[in-house]
């Protein structure tokens, strides 16, 4: 049995909820490590068995939308067990429809026997998108698997007034828009680079659409903007048994989006920049350095030059900082045996950690501007902006802009002391960042 990934954009714990944090893909153990055993063949299989995986699978999907995780993991096989307790089921489920929008109802159902499984697919119908729940069976009807995935509602990817479509990359095409402004001049541009999890094109989140407001407050500025779904949401299915780094989930990628900007006439190829948020942030450093000239900076919105597993430990923290006290010592427990990885795949982690941002940034003459909210519960401004500062001192090519205000998806915030809660389904990125980032871009000359 191929393992199977859970798809989150949120991580581990229950008390780390935030959906566009800095965490990667999640994948559980390959179902080979397994102690159950696979359906022999197709010939032991009647209709009345792949109708109740079906049903079974269904009532899971239900389970999940109704926030019964714990009913779900009683359900898993011994080594989902191992990997994946109710807590991490819920911030895994959490990060999935977070960019799906609001629950409403089961629309489909279907089941077949693959590779000795039964493999069932629960469509579910969000605001946003919908949801496919692929929940995975033995021959014991313990659950095996599980993956979370989108589909498009009508009405997405309509076009505005000088947007055009395009594809980025080949072996994982990937489906994307290009935003140019009015005029036949050459024009400076930005591919525009996602946080962590799976997301569409225009980082979809909470109701929130933060790339499609920075392309359209970009184009209209003057400034061409190539955004496109990321790999892990537009190709989850091929990915589900590889053991990708961030090389294959990101920067691939966003290499081969600034080297179509640059064959475009209408772009000036001296001029084309990584704007990188969250964890695209994180590695836009590393982008620019191993794009081969294409790029000639980058803008980092929320970034961090720390490891990914201080910012969870950081962010699990937070949480805790805000619950019962009586609970506090409990969780902090909890997170101090998940260490050293939290259940993220080490390999991710080490490849990572090999390439610290900050060897980048200390070497680069290229110009950055570090853009940062100060009301960021996912990076922070004392430990992550300001480690920025710290790092790279008074070189000049680095420009600082703080938002006391924002928070992580530069939204204005409406708490003090903010949660997830605290993104609200239908606002847009302020326009104070958007301002400086437009001036800064148009500012900046060929670095050649």
């Amino acid at each position: 049995m191929k393992r199977i990934l859970i798809i989150c954009a949120a991580a581990l714990l229950a008390l780390l909820a935030a959906c566009a944090a800095q965490t990667p893909v999640t994948e559980a153990p390959a179902a080979d490590d397994a102690p159950t055993e696979a359906i022999p063949s197709d010939d032991a299989v009647d209709d009345g068995t792949l109708a109740a995986a079906e049903s079974a699978a269904r009532q899971a999907a239900a389970d999940l939308a109704m926030g019964n995780f714990d009913v779900v993991t009683a359900s898993f096989d011994e080594t989902m067990a191992q990997s994946l307790t109710a807590g991490q089921l819920q911030a895994a489920w959490e990060g999935a429809v977070a960019q799906a929008g609001e629950y409403a109802e089961i629309i489909s159902t279907e089941a077949s026997l693959q590779d000795g499984y039964y493999v069932c697919l629960v469509t579910a119908r969000h605001s946003v998108r919908d949801v496919v729940s692929r929940v995975v069976y033995d021959k014991d009807m313990k659950i095996a698997g599980l993956f979370f995935s989108y589909t498009d509602n009508e009405g997405e990817g309509e076009l505005r007034a000088g947007e055009t479509s395009v594809t980025v990359g080949e072996e994982y095409p990937l489906n994307g828009v290009l935003a140019l402004p009015p005029g036949g001049e050459k024009v400076p541009a930005v591919v525009l680079v996602h946080g962590s999890g799976p997301s569409d094109m225009d980082e979809s989140a909470y109701g929130i659409k933060v790339f499609q407001d920075i392309s359209d407050y970009l184009a209209a500025a003057g400034v061409a903007v190539l955004r496109y779904d990321k790999r892990t949401y537009a190709h989850a299915d091929k990915l589900a048994a590889a053991n990708i780094t961030a090389r294959e989930e990101t920067i691939e990628d966003a290499i081969m989006a600034g080297r179509l900007l640059a064959q475009n006439e209408r772009i000036d190829a001296t001029k084309i920049f990584v704007v990188g948020h969250s964890f695209g942030g994180m590695l836009a450093p590393r982008i620019v350095a191993e794009s081969d000239g294409v790029f000639a900076g980058a803008v980092i919105m929320a970034g961090s030059p720390r490891s990914l597993l201080d910012i969870v430990y950081n962010q699990n923290m937070y949480f805790i900082s805000l619950a019962d006290p009586s609970e506090r010592e409990a969780l902090t427990r909890q997170v101090e045996d998940a260490k050293p990885y939290y259940g993220l795949p080490q390999g991710y982690i080490d490849e990572m950690d090999a390439r610290p941002a900050g060897e980048y940034l200390l070497t680069t003459d290229k110009p950055f501007l570090i853009l940062q909210g100060g009301k960021d519960f996912q990076v922070s401004p004392d430990k992550d902006f300001e480690a920025y500062k710290e790092l790279v001192g008074d070189k000049s090519n680095f420009e600082f802009h703080l938002y006391d205000n924002l928070n992580h998806f530069f939204i204005l915030s409406t708490m003090e002391n903010p949660t997830t809660d605290d993104y609200i389904a239908g606002t847009h990125v302020d326009g104070a960042p958007l301002a400086d980032m437009a001036a800064w871009l148009k500012a900046q000359g060929s670095t050649d």
